[in-house]
């Protein structure tokens, strides 16, 4: 077996055929990469939504938007997307550059060996940047931003893509405050509307919350917001 990448991975595999997206699944959780499926295209975005992954895996033949389009879309949308290996039993030579034209940097024909694919995700990853930072750690808690993860007390959370953004910027700083315009820039790259600055703030309150008793994010008048500590 290849050897194994210094953390964790986690793999977004896009694929209509619920008998291999299942073996996979098992198979890559066996060799320690964590992977998510998504069924289709839409199903892949809210994925997207809701974490960060280090590597997507990609059908081509999708039902609805395919697996080219898709990339193609996600690439244009994030400077900072994932790598993208194409899972296709299209194997001709125009099939392939037109996955090398959509955005990916391999491509792999059905039928495959799993462990070939397994050595495959292994190679890419050790060409993956460093995560930047690694883990922020403020008053006890910890934050992966690249992947999204908050943890605390041996509990953690998955949080969102606006979500992590927020709390990367508020942990950045604590014990000090963050005004709420370095927030909106944060989370949308403007100062945005107060009233959005504040819905996101509430949901993320209730997220931590809900799963871990408590959410020490504190508003401080004519400062701004803090993280940490008591009210």
């Amino acid at each position: 077996m290849p050897e194994a990448a210094p953390e964790r991975l986690h793999v977004l595999l896009v694929e209509d055929d619920l008998d291999i997206a299942a073996g996979l699944v098992d198979y890559f959780g066996a060799r320690g990469i964590e992977v998510e499926h998504a069924f289709n295209a839409r199903e892949a975005r809210a994925r997207l939504l809701e974490g960060r992954f280090d590597l997507w895996l990609f059908d081509v033949q999708l039902p609805g938007e395919d697996g080219l389009s898709l990339c193609r879309r996600l690439k244009a949308a994030s400077d900072d997307s994932a790598p993208v290996l194409f899972l296709t039993a299209r194997g001709a030579l125009v099939d392939r550059l037109a996955g090398f034209e959509a955005g990916a940097i391999d491509y792999v024909v059905k039928p495959f060996e799993p462990a070939e694919l397994v050595a495959r995700v292994y190679a890419l990853a050790r060409h993956l940047p460093a995560r930047a930072g690694g883990w922020i750690e403020a008053a006890g808690w910890r934050l992966d931003p690249q992947r999204g993860l908050l943890q605390r007390d041996g509990q953690q959370l998955q949080l969102g893509a606006s979500a992590t953004r927020l709390l990367k910027c508020l942990m950045q700083a604590s014990p000090g405050c963050v005004s709420r315009a370095e927030l909106g820039e944060a989370v949308w790259g403007t100062p945005g509307e107060d009233d959005d600055l504040r819905t996101h703030l509430y949901a993320l309150r209730r997220s931590l919350r809900e799963s871990f008793g408590e959410a020490p994010i504190h508003s401080e008048r004519g400062l701004g917001v803090r993280f940490g500590g008591p009210a």
